[in-house]
């Protein structure tokens, strides 16, 4: 992305989360405390995957919302707008790192970049913690209260049918398969498999 487009997304998102009510001084102050870290993050660390460049992230997100917007309009699903506000930009800022520490830190290893596309490393300094995971902790630290049914849509933003995630098929709040869905159209798009 060129740095205006990463500026842009970076205020469109912004302007989103002042419309999230009580809650918009806590998200706003989680995004600014993140800061540039957020807004150069990208969305994985591979070439191959989706969005491996700065910005990469927010553009993810924001597509995300997009996508869960359509799709809550095209099947009648329920969902509040604020909860879809919250959901899908903070689905995973765990690949921002924590509050101090960076998860994606640049590829060290020449062979790696040119034989895998792996532009970029997970920072093996950082204590573990899935990206589910650190998204909601990230969300706490900063002290942005999530719903039940936020906090699992974020939590199980990678399909509640994966392995950690199997206690919760079909027992999932819709706003999880809402994000999730959304999710996989937003990649399925970046990778060039869908239209947008």
């Amino acid at each position: 992305l060129e740095p205006e487009q990463i500026q842009e997304n970076w205020e469109k998102m912004r302007d989103l989360l002042k419309k999230t009510g009580d809650r918009s001084e806590a998200a706003l102050h989680m995004v600014d405390e993140l800061g540039e870290r957020l807004a150069l993050c990208p969305a994985s660390s591979r070439l191959t995957f989706h969005n491996a460049f700065p910005g990469g992230l927010v553009d993810h997100s924001l597509r995300v919302l997009g996508n869960a917007v359509r799709l809550k309009s095209a099947f009648s699903w329920t969902a509040k707008k604020e909860s879809l506000i919250i959901s899908c930009p903070f689905h995973d800022p765990g690949k921002v790192g924590d509050e101090v520490d960076a998860y994606y830190v640049k590829q060290k290893d020449q062979y790696k970049i040119d034989r895998f596309g792996d532009i970029f490393m997970c920072n093996d300094k950082m204590r573990f913690m899935t990206v589910p995971d650190r998204s909601v902790y990230l969300c706490q630290h900063f002290g942005l209260k999530l719903t039940h049914e936020e906090f699992l849509a974020i939590k199980l933003n990678d399909g509640q049918y994966a392995p950690e995630n199997a206690a919760y098929a079909l027992k999932e709040p819709m706003l999880a398969d809402i994000v999730h869905i959304a999710d996989v159209v937003a990649t399925k798009q970046e990778k060039g498999l869908l239209e947008e």
